[in-house]
Order: structure tokens, then C-alpha cells, then sequence
């Protein structure tokens, strides 16, 4: 792959604004339904929280049940698919708004998104390893995230001015991708799938790495605190702490903001790379932080903490995904499998973390994650020694 300015050329030239586009509407879409629910429904906060673990899990079945389907499909083709049918479902929900309404059209959004990111994921790293893979990933990760940026607050402000504005934008967005992936075939003319010989070659050589399956325990851990991060903490600084929608976006852009940091700066750095003690350091360092936040009181202390969290967010993403697909045979599947776990973690958090703090208060939801990600961190450590003398390992 040519660098410089022609990584920015071709599939990238593609990938890119469609990650950060869909980010954007993905952004809008979530925080918004969590207000609209919440303020014109009265929906309570476990409710609330399962909302966000309906979207999760709809997604997660769409990644199994589409995976096929997808995979069937060019990239591209697929990718309209899912923008086209999720601007329908959320245009169906704005004409008939009301409780169950949404639930059941943030539910089928969620399933359509299987067909967005997983094929988009397998087509960015196909013809990429080492430095370039790790370059690929980072700048992909480093757009949708951007998007994560901007939507996080704009949700807020949208919503002080009207609970459906979030949701309006996001189906525009929706279409606004859609007309570009279809527009993008006029000036990026690649073939999407690999040819029939590269196909019989990746199918018979696999130099994949075992690291990946405590980078999967990893992204399974960070995310079960983004899920708490993204459905929980919302309601509880709104009832609790009494901050306004806009602030409450605020903070979570501030996280956004330093994942996105954290994305451009390992798209620079290699040396991380198969450094195996690295896998369970992350998750210690997180179990530290969310300790720290059961003691937060205040929208300074939850900013300050969100920083670091979207600073390790964005190392374990990384592991994830790199240590997932680097030298596989099947990148889709491996892909669609870091997004399903990725995912359930998503699930796991907002599903009983949404209860906990409906039962007790937000501090054991945070000691309950903390004590969790020390776990994880242990079983980290033994993959890591048991993977120490394979062979794949030194990939």
C-alpha cells in the first residue's frame, strides 16, 4: 500500500467518512432515544439501561444471524443495506412516537447495523499486516470516534431544544451515508473482495496470533464499563447530580475526545505491538480508575476519570481488533467476532449495571466493575503465560 497521501486514497477514501458519518447518526440516535425515554415516556432507570442493552444485543444477533448474508454481499452493497433500512425504522418510530415504539425500532436498528461495520471492518484490514494493519485500524478507529466527539454533545444540545431533534438528525445522517457509499462507486472503483486466487491462498495459510483471545477478554471488560459509561451514568448524573443534557454530553464527549487521542497516537506507535504484559496492565489500570470513580461526586471527578477510560478504551479497541485479524485467513469473521464480544461486554454492563444502581446506588455499580476487570486482568495473565510458548504468539 502506497503511504503518504495515497493510504487516504481508495477503500480509505471510502471507509473513512462513512465510519465517521455513521458514528455521528449512531451518537445522535443513542444518547437521544436515552432522554426521549426517559423524559416524554418516564421511563425509569433500569428501563432506561435496557434500552442500550437492546440496541447491543440486537446487534450482537445481527452479527450472527447476518454474517452470512453479509459476507455474500460487497462492502458497499452492504453497507447501504443497513443505512437504508435503519433511516426507515428510525423514520417509522418519529411518525408513531411512544414507548415500545422505541424499543422496537432501536432494536431493529441495532440488528441492521451487523450489516455496517463488521464488512467494513473485514475490507479495511484486507491486504494490510504489521505497521500498515496497525496504521489502517488506528485511522479507522480515529474516524469513528471523531464522530463519537461531536455526536455525544450535540445530542445533548439537540435535546435541551426538543427530546426528538437527536433522532431527526440521525435518520438524516443515515441518508446523507447512504447517498455517499452509493456516490463513492463514481470515484473509488476498487473490486471490494479478494481475488479468486488471493481467496484460495488466505484460505490455506493462517499465521494468527493467540494474543487475541485475552485482547478479546480485554474488549469484552472495557466495554462492559462503556456500557455503564453510555446508559447508566446518564440517568444517574441527571436524578443525582442534577446536570443538565447538555453537560451530561459534555462529559461523555471528554471521553470521546481522549479516546479519539488515544486512536492517532497508536497509529503512530508500534512498539506495543505482541508486548504480552501490556494486555493485563490495561485492564489493572482500569479496575484502578473505575475504584476511583465509586468516590466521584462531581462532573469534574467523572471527566477526569472518563478521560483515562477513553484513553484505555482506545489501547484495548486497538488490541482487540489488530491482535484479532493479524495474519488470519478469514478477516470478516474475525472482525465480526471482535464486534460480537465487544458487544456482549456492552450488554453485560448496561443490563446489570442499569439494576444495580436501581437497587443500591452508582458506587457498587463501580466497585462491582472494578472487581470484575480485576478478574479479567487475572485470566489476561494466564492466557498471556499459557500463549507465551506458542509459536503464533511470535507472529
Amino acid at each position: 500500500m502506497p503511504r503518504g497521501a495515497g493510504f487516504f486514497s481508495g477503500k480509505m477514501a471510502v471507509i473513512l467518512p462513512s465510519a465517521f458519518i455513521n458514528s455521528l447518526a449512531v451518537g445522535c440516535m443513542s444518547l437521544g432515544m436515552l432522554f426521549a425515554v426517559k423524559d416524554l415516556f418516564g421511563a425509569g432507570p433500569g428501563l432506561v439501561a435496557s434500552l442500550g442493552a437492546l440496541w447491543s444485543t440486537a446487534y450482537l444477533t445481527g452479527c450472527i444471524v447476518l454474517r452470512v448474508p453479509a459476507r455474500r454481499l460487497r462492502p458497499r452493497t452492504a453497507m447501504t443495506v443497513m443505512l437504508l433500512g435503519s433511516a426507515v425504522s428510525v423514520s417509522a418510530f418519529l411518525a408513531y412516537p411512544g414507548l415500545w415504539q422505541a424499543f422496537a425500532s432501536y432494536a431493529c436498528f441495532g440488528f441492521l447495523t451487523a450489516f455496517f461495520w463488521p464488512p467494513m471492518m473485514g475490507w479495511l484490514s484486507k491486504g494490510y499486516e504489521g505497521a500498515e494493519l496497525n496504521r489502517a485500524t488506528s485511522m479507522f478507529s480515529f474516524s469513528w470516534s471523531i464522530g463519537g466527539i461531536i455526536s455525544s454533545y450535540m445530542a445533548g444540545l439537540l435535546s435541551e431544544r426538543g427530546k426528538l431533534l437527536p433522532i431527526i438528525v440521525a435518520a438524516a445522517l443515515l441518508l446523507v451515508n447512504a447517498a455517499f457509499v452509493t456516490v463513492s462507486r463514481l470515484f473509488v472503483r476498487l473490486d471490494e473482495e479478494p481475488s479468486a486466487e488471493a481467496a484460495e491462498v488466505e484460505a490455506v495459510v493462517d499465521r494468527s496470533t493467540p494474543l487475541r483471545y485475552p485482547a478479546w477478554l480485554g474488549v469484552f471488560l472495557a466495554y462492559a464499563v462503556m456500557g455503564v459509561v453510555i446508559n447508566v451514568f446518564p440517568v444517574f448524573a441527571s436524578d443525582e447530580l442534577g446536570l443538565s443534557e447538555s453537560t451530561i454530553g459534555l462529559a461523555l464527549t471528554i471521553r470521546a475526545a481522549a479516546t479519539t487521542v488515544g486512536f492517532l497516537a497508536l497509529g503512530r506507535l508500534t512498539f506495543w505491538q505482541f508486548k504480552r504484559a501490556a494486555i493485563p496492565a490495561l485492564s489493572i489500570a482500569a479496575a484502578a480508575t473505575v475504584a476511583l470513580l465509586a468516590a466521584a461526586r462531581n462532573a469534574a471527578g467523572f471527566a477526569l476519570g472518563f478521560t483515562v477510560i477513553g484513553l484505555l478504551q482506545a489501547m484495548v479497541y486497538n488490541n482487540s481488533l489488530f491482535y484479532g485479524v493479524s495474519g488470519a485467513s478469514d478477516r470478516d469473521k474475525r472482525a465480526s467476532v471482535h464486534e460480537s464480544v465487544l458487544t456482549f461486554g456492552q450488554i453485560t454492563g448496561s443490563v446489570s449495571g442499569g439494576f444495580v444502581y436501581q437497587a443500591l446506588s452508582m458506587p457498587p455499580v463501580f466497585i462491582g466493575l472494578a472487581l470484575l476487570l480485576g478478574a479479567g486482568a487475572a485470566a489476561q495473565a494466564v492466557m498471556v503465560y499459557a500463549g507465551h510458548r506458542h509459536p503464533k504468539a511470535r507472529v
